[in-house]
């Protein structure tokens, strides 16, 4: 786990320096809005990691906790869309809360936060790229502010972490690379269905719990995803 805190440490010591340079040429309130979301996602990533450490149990826990908080904010969003999918759509993510319950029992501790690292880094680098080089809009109607350059960015940061995190699982770089694109593939999937929930019930967040981010599912929704996917594999480090 220690191989994972050598990397993430740095990463955001040089992602708040980031935040500070590019923080100069903006409004007071945009530059606090940056920082409260900067902040909130520290806290989040190596709040799963200290979860890691501290053994199956609470890496469980935490997984658990994750998949009631959605399993709320997914019951009150599809109660917004049709009596139909109000019954649907918290069956369908039952099923992939199970699936990623059931992957932090089977898996071991430092893969499944190998695995949200990987997703993490994922989700950061499509949003990222998608706002400094987005053109060309990947999925319109279901999320609009999603572009294909963020897409294949955000592969790109999930290779490269996949590759870094590595040597924590002693995975091979084919092992890596196949699993990053895998996870890439199945967060994307989680991710669109989720904003096609949040677009049907007409609302822009799950919630309000996790400052600048929205919901809990509107952080972990890709992770879940995956997770039920690789439960579903078998994958093993």
């Amino acid at each position: 786990m220690r191989d994972f805190l050598r990397i993430t440490i740095p990463i955001f010591a040089a992602g708040a320096l980031a935040f500070w340079w590019a923080g100069r040429r903006v409004s007071a309130d945009v530059r606090r809005a940056r920082w409260i979301k900067f902040s909130t996602y520290v806290v989040i990533v190596h709040g799963v990691l200290a979860a890691a450490i501290a053994g199956r149990s609470a890496i469980v826990a935490l997984m658990a906790a994750i998949a009631a908080a959605g399993a709320v904010e997914i019951i009150t969003a599809s109660r917004r869309i049709s009596r139909h999918l109000a019954v649907v759509i918290p069956l369908v993510f039952f099923a992939i809360a199970a699936g990623a319950i059931a992957f932090g029992l089977s898996a071991a501790p430092t893969f499944v936060a190998y695995v949200y690292l990987v997703v993490a880094a994922f989700d950061g680098f499509s949003q990222a790229g998608g706002q400094l080089a987005g053109r060309r809009r990947l999925a319109r109607t279901i999320s609009p502010g999603k572009t294909v350059e963020g897409l294949f960015i955000g592969i790109s940061g999930a290779l490269v972490c996949a590759i870094l995190f590595r040597g924590a699982l002693s995975l091979s770089i084919a092992s890596a690379l196949t699993f990053a694109v895998i996870a890439s593939a199945a967060g994307l999937a989680g991710d669109l269905a989720a904003s096609w929930v949040k677009r049907r019930a007409r609302i822009k967040d799950y919630g309000t719990l996790l400052p600048g981010h929205g919901g809990v599912l509107d952080r972990f929704d890709s992770f879940l995803a995956v997770a039920t996917v690789m439960f579903l594999l078998r994958a093993r480090p």
